[in-house]
């Protein structure tokens, strides 16, 4: 009735040493550290145990494991999703034999004969320095009051 296999269990131990040797480490020697994390790795093997039969308790009856492939393919039909694109090959070439060729005229619609291209022409900033040397001075001066 246990779902899974032994490999499950030594997982569940190996986290459970490292994780209780990590934490318990800092506050103990390290032979102390070892020790506990022997004890905590041994329960959660056995855990693993406990929670492999809860899981196969809680299995849907019926639902035994397949033996081959086949047997996993008739009873697993709608789990599978087919991820390939179809080929769109002739609808591409399609495409490309209709492209208007240049005596053609240009379809173009009526929004797109009114706008017409215009390119941007901003205002250029010129700056002005005051014309003597006098009104320059005052300037400062009365940013220096203030």
């Amino acid at each position: 009735m246990m779902t899974g296999t032994i490999r499950w269990n030594m997982v569940m131990g190996a986290c459970g040493f490292v994780f209780t040797t990590l934490v318990s480490i800092s506050s103990n020697l390290w032979s102390t550290s070892l020790i506990r994390g022997l004890i905590a790795g041994a329960i959660w093997f056995l855990l693993g145990f406990l929670l492999r039969y809860a899981a196969g308790i809680l299995k849907a009856p019926g639902q035994e494991e397949p033996q081959d492939q086949a047997a996993y393919n008739a009873s697993s039909s709608g789990h599978n999703v087919d991820m390939s694109t179809p080929d769109e090959t002739d609808t591409l070439k399609d495409l490309l034999r209709n492209t208007p060729t240049e005596n053609e005229p240009k379809a173009v619609s009526h929004e797109e004969q009114e706008i017409k291209f215009e390119p941007l022409t901003p205002p250029k900033f010129v700056s002005k320095l005051p014309q003597d040397g006098e009104q320059l001075a005052q300037a400062v001066r009365h940013m220096a009051k203030e």
